[in-house]
């Protein structure tokens, strides 16, 4: 007959393994986080899958959730943007960013909720969508609805703004990346291109020798909040987790966006 005193050692074991293992389990989680994999200035950096080593303002930020959030452990991985969007709906990454919302997206992942609506007090930014042209040309664009919706316009391949301008009577030209519209732009296949102005400025900057005869104009075609979206089965497993890192998000881009972004600048 084993004696009670003789189950102790077995019974402490078990206890300390419940103890120590199951918070443990609990607390440490993995969290893959995907981006894409071209410049979005001075968001990510690089048109590389590799993430650099100053890799950009946004993914920093992403990073200092590891501070905010006790466990977390942040892994990230960059692709086309497709791609991002498709790995997250099939839960083979937990996050994406930088994503504009759109009711679509919504069977794909999850963003931040409040009051029945995507919630932007907790964005990660906020960006605008400007046209670009040759210099001196009319498009007709008046902030609202382009006189002649016959007009070529490009736009990058997966991209939120491509929707918005279908939505006015457009029909889009894609190109994978923001670069490979300008370069078509100045290969006069198109008579506009819809980007990021972020992005855009920056790359009329380095590539001046060749989009010299290009301009942004006025006004914006559309000014979008951008969020980490979650996996849904990210937020199905980590409910009150999904929260705390959207709440984090919201923080760190009060208190510490301006200054990394700062960085890129200089």
């Amino acid at each position: 007959m084993i004696t009670f005193a003789r189950q102790l050692p077995a019974l402490s074991c078990l206890l300390f393994l419940l103890g120590v293992i199951t918070p443990a389990s609990e607390a440490d989680t993995a969290f893959r986080v995907a981006y894409e994999n071209k410049t979005q200035f001075p968001y990510y950096m690089g048109n590389t899958s590799k993430v650099l080593d100053q890799p950009g303002a946004a993914v920093e930020l992403v990073g200092l959730l590891e501070e905010e959030v006790p466990g977390l452990q942040v892994r990230f991985s960059r692709y086309p943007w497709k791609r991002c969007l498709a790995l997250l709906e099939a839960g083979a990454v937990d996050a994406i960013f930088n994503a504009s919302f759109n009711e679509a997206r919504m069977a794909i992942g999850a963003y931040p909720w409040k009051d029945e609506a995507v919630d932007p007090s907790r964005r990660l930014t906020t960006i605008g969508y400007y046209l670009y042209t040759r210099e001196g040309a009319d498009v007709g664009w008046d902030g609202e609805a382009f006189a002649d919706t016959s007009l070529k316009v490009g736009a990058p391949l997966g991209y939120s703004i491509v929707r918005d301008l279908e939505k006015l009577g457009l029909s889009v030209t894609n190109a994978e990346s923001s670069l490979q519209n300008l370069f078509m732009l100045a290969a006069d296949r198109v008579e506009a291109v819809a980007l990021q102005s972020v992005t855009g400025d920056f790359l009329l900057t380095k590539y001046g020798d060749r989009l010299n005869n290009i301009a942004r104009i006025e006004p914006p075609i559309k000014t979008k909040p951008y969020y980490l979206m979650l996996s849904h089965r990210f937020q199905d497993r980590h409910p009150a987790l999904s929260e705390q890192i959207w709440d984090a998000v919201a923080e760190l881009r009060k208190t510490r966006l301006q200054s990394l972004a700062q960085q890129y600048m200089e």
